[in-house]
């Protein structure tokens, strides 16, 4: 297995379209997608329990999703 030193992994930034939101954690939802086959994804959400609910709704029909989180 490969080891990466922290300062040599890439990272990615969100800027959101919305100027309220930057500068705030934030958490996008995303999902795959079975019948299309894509990847899809929802948010940003402000509250970490707002986006997890939506992530577990989805799970419990076993839809594959998970939340990111970006630190603004």
């Amino acid at each position: 297995m490969t080891h990466m030193r922290l300062d040599n992994i890439k990272r990615k930034k969100l800027i959101p379209k919305n100027p309220s939101m930057r500068g705030k954690t934030l958490y996008i939802l995303y999902k795959y997608d079975l019948e299309s086959e894509e990847l899809v994804s929802d948010g940003p959400f402000l509250s970490k329990d707002e986006a997890y609910e939506k992530m577990n709704s989805f799970l419990q029909q076993k839809v594959c999703s998970w939340v990111v989180v970006y630190n603004g």
